[in-house]
């Protein structure tokens, strides 16, 4: 009896390790995603739904200059994932000159802007869709077989994963420290006055929704040769995003990033012992239990007096 209670115990230690695991690399690229949605509507104010489409868009573009070049070494995916990135960005900066921008100039309620950011996200879809179909789309990487440690198995492109996502979130936050943020967190505030003040808010709308689109597209390239990315994609893991940032306090990135490691071990865990039909569902459990209990999220910004 003793060695079936170890041997059970040990199968779901190794269990439990191979969970937190899987939901940290995935918690990880959430949070690329997330901190991009993050940035972009702290910025702009607009529930940028369209984050989705360019999420997709950046694994299919990606996905179609890899396949330009025969040979797919190192030097020509960088190359690929470069000019996808640089795609994403000018893409996104169009929709914020051409849409957001005027909408925003005219005091357009967030309603309009959010039926705006989804006729967009209905746009690029059905545009990839029909280009690619509407097969998933996925990429393998040979960097060998699994890794295994403590009897957890690491597949190579989940160290991947977790070097990229680490670095680019410490990016991150580290710009979040820079000068540059403080005209974001003027924006965050009041708009209007921080125009005054001479904040260029034009370039900081444009810059905040370009760099937060190439997160997204980011995320997106290292999912395609994981899991693989379909046209559809895009709209539950915005959800999840967006989840994130309400959960993690929309004025706080390290709150974001937090949130986005919490939401990915949970579904991680639904998937396995429950359905990975129920790992939305679980994802707005959390979110109703949070407003329960912090309606600010799990990390709140400071803020002046006035602005509460």
């Amino acid at each position: 009896m003793t060695l079936v209670n170890t041997g059970a115990w040990y199968t779901m230690n190794t269990i439990f390790l191979q969970l937190a695991f899987n939901g940290l690399v995935s918690g990880l690229l959430l949070a690329l995603l997330a901190a991009g949605f993050n940035l972009i509507f702290n910025t702009t104010r607009v529930f940028h739904i369209a984050h989705g489409s360019f999420y997709v868009g950046g694994a299919y573009a990606f996905y179609a200059i890899l396949q330009l070049f025969s040979n797919q070494s190192l030097f020509f995916v960088l190359l690929s994932a470069f000019a996808a990135l640089l795609i994403v960005m000018l893409f996104a900066s169009m929709i914020e000159a051409l849409i957001y921008q005027p909408l925003a100039r005219k005091k357009s309620g967030q309603a309009i802007t959010l039926i705006s950011s989804m006729g967009v996200y209905l746009f690029m879809i059905n545009g990839i869709a029909l280009l690619f179909g509407n097969e998933t789309k996925i990429l393998e990487l040979p960097l060998g077989g699994s890794i295994f440690l403590a009897n957890v198995a690491i597949a190579p492109i989940q160290l991947v994963q977790l070097a990229v996502s680490l670095i680019f979130l410490g990016g991150v936050l580290f710009i979040s420290k820079t000068k540059w943020f403080l005209g974001v967190r003027a924006m965050m505030s009041n708009e209007s006055v921080a125009s005054v003040l001479g904040v260029n808010t034009t370039m900081i709308r444009l810059l905040a929704i370009s760099i937060g689109s190439a997160l997204a597209a980011i995320a997106a390239i290292l999912t395609l040769y994981d899991t693989g990315v379909d046209p559809q994609a895009g709209m539950a893991i915005t959800l999840s995003s967006a989840v994130a940032v309400i959960i993690g306090g929309s004025l706080s990135l390290r709150g974001t990033i937090l949130a986005s490691v919490v939401i990915a071990l949970l579904q991680t865990a639904t998937a396995w012992f429950l359905s990975s039909q129920w790992k939305e569902g679980m994802t707005f459990v959390l979110l109703i239990l949070v407003f329960f209990w912090r309606t600010e999220g799990i990390v709140s910004y400071k803020m002046r007096v006035e602005e509460q």
